[in-house]
């Protein structure tokens, strides 16, 4: 019976970069990581000392019609969210951008969950981490949320998914494993989220590194 939802995994520190969906105000919300007080990011449960603000938004929501035809009758009471960033400029005298090195001015930002605060129904649903979200957010090389970290995770929950279905992983001497990850990719076109997978591939084997593109691919290259 909600009219929204949203999918939020556990904060793996105070100061990760994601916003977090709370109560404020007796409402639903989303505060974002650089809106949160630094004392009400790092603040602990006495009993289990986990992070009292600790689901994290991964942007995976859902809406039901009949709330999403409501939003225009609350839409001049949308707040903004203020972003400093390092805005790219232009010299005009000579016509050259500049990139400058310190923040430099403001965005007023709106964001698809800026319409929580607006429903008394909403459902807030914990995944698990390592199957609904790796971010990428950083320029490759970085080690953190960056182009690298993300395949990692794709590629060890293909490893899972299939295991999981029965299969044997080989890894050959020409795979070069991302952090010890064997190069097994499936395409989301060969399964979502490891269904359809047990009938090929129980008790039978794959060799690394390979792509995946279908299920007559899979079916030829599984032994």
């Amino acid at each position: 019976n909600a009219d929204c939802g949203a999918k939020v995994v556990r904060k793996n520190a105070p100061d990760e970069p994601v916003g977090v969906v709370c109560l404020r105000n007796a409402a639903f919300n989303v505060v974002e990581y650089s809106e949160i007080d630094e004392d009400v990011a790092h603040a602990t449960n006495p009993k289990n000392g986990q992070l009292l603000y600790r689901a994290a938004n991964i942007a995976n929501h859902f809406y039901t019609a009949d709330f999403l035809n409501k939003v225009e009758s609350f839409e001049g009471d949308l707040e903004y969210h203020i972003a400093r960033k390092k805005i790219k400029t232009v010299d005009m005298q000579t016509g050259d951008v500049i990139a400058p090195k310190q923040i430099n001015g403001m965005k007023l930002e709106m964001f698809v969950f800026d319409v929580f605060p607006f429903t008394e129904r909403m459902a807030v649903f914990e995944v698990d981490r390592r199957e609904e979200f790796s971010p990428l957010k950083n320029a490759p090389g970085t080690g953190v949320d960056c182009p690298e970290t993300s395949r990692r995770d794709i590629l060890q929950q293909n490893v899972r998914f299939f295991e999981a279905a029965g299969g044997k992983i080989i890894v050959g001497e020409e795979d070069n494993q991302l952090e010890g990850t064997p190069t097994l990719e499936l395409s989301p076109l060969v399964t979502y989220s490891g269904e359809g997978l047990a009938e090929i591939v129980a008790g039978k084997s794959i060799k690394t590194p390979v792509r995946v593109h279908s299920l007559e691919e899979l079916k030829r290259v599984v032994f």
